[in-house]
């Protein structure tokens, strides 16, 4: 068992670690998409993800006694376990998964087409690829979008975040899964956050960005302690509840590191996108901001978690893929 002083001397770069797949589909029929598509995949996703793993049938997880244990729980339903010592309150935390759909607007495909999205997996998510892949599978068969397009899942490559190897670990011409990995862990990021400039450097939001800052959305803009504090948040949780990290107060200090973080100059648009949830029955907002921000200042400290969390998005629903930037 370890000490305080061990648990203190801990980062949760120690256990992080998380793999990126690149998702080839291709379509069996003409198809029409919406702008954004990572509402269409993951809420399409998640419908099958449950049929396929659910034994008991309930009409809801709440009341299910295999919630423990189920799959669809862990991945989809994401809840504090008993006696979790951090957001024990919370209904539900970070899922380890985030979908990336394309980046263009396209709606409109033809029969025979590759589609292409990528997936991030994080921690004990990884373990679980496999219900991914038979998923994706089944839902090629359902259809998506409300006309149910058809399509089969033609590949699936694991990518290193970092590098951007790749190998392939899926194959519908011989449909077989490989025993390969991309994985990235916390050392990796790291390593590769010392390479990045301490002084100044510019981020670019490509996804619809809802960053939330005492009490209220960012809508203009994204200061730097905005960011920060909501990446501690996020980047804490996925820690704690998925790579068997610990929870690092040390982060908060990060906090006031970006008080002293200016932004140079900044160029964001509000995209507005809407989603329609089955669960709710109701029009939802996943509208939010895109565009660039210069950030200049002692950034050496914060570096890593801005690194990292290009990888795991920021803010507001970015298991739809919200929230998505890269380090220029």
């Amino acid at each position: 068992m370890q000490t305080a002083t061990e648990d203190q001397q801990k980062s949760i770069f120690d256990e992080f670690r998380l793999a990126k797949y690149r998702i080839e589909l291709r379509t069996l029929e003409p198809m029409i998409l919406p702008k954004f598509k990572g509402s269409m995949l993951r809420g399409g996703f998640g419908h099958v993800f449950r049929r396929i793993c659910c034994a008991s049938r309930e009409a809801t997880c709440d009341s299910c006694l295999l919630r423990q244990s189920c799959p669809y729980v862990y991945v989809f339903e994401t809840m504090p376990p008993v006696g979790s010592g951090f957001m024990a309150m919370q209904q539900k935390v970070p899922h380890p998964y985030v979908f990336e759909p394309p980046l263009d607007d396209r709606t409109e495909y033809g029969a025979g087409e590759e589609l292409i999205f990528h997936l991030i997996l994080i921690g004990r998510g990884i373990e679980y690829l496999p219900y991914f892949i038979f998923a994706i599978r089944e839902l090629g068969e359902v259809g998506i979008a409300t006309r149910r397009h058809k399509f089969e899942l033609s590949s699936i490559h694991a990518l290193d975040c970092l590098t951007g190897d790749e190998r392939l670990i899926y194959s519908l011409s011989d449909n077989l899964v490989r025993a390969e990995s991309a994985i990235v862990v916390g050392s990796d990021i790291t390593s590769a956050a010392k390479k990045l400039n301490p002084e100044h450097l510019t981020l670019r939001f490509l996804t619809p960005t809802r960053i939330k800052y005492q009490g209220s959305y960012c809508f203009n803009d994204v200061i730097p302690i905005a960011l920060v504090q909501n990446l501690t948040v996020r980047i804490n949780a996925l820690s704690y509840f998925h790579c068997g990290g610990i929870w690092d107060d040390n982060l908060k200090s990060l906090r006031e590191t970006a008080l002293g973080v200016h932004a140079e100059e900044s160029s964001f648009k509000k995209r507005d996108v809407l989603r329609y949830s089955n669960r709710q029955r109701q029009r939802d907002s996943l509208s939010g901001i895109v565009g660039e921000v210069t950030y200049k200042g002692d950034l050496k400290p914060l570096l890593p978690i801005l690194l990292l969390g290009q990888f795991v998005h920021v803010g507001s629903d970015a298991v739809f893929g919200c929230g998505k930037y890269e380090l220029l």
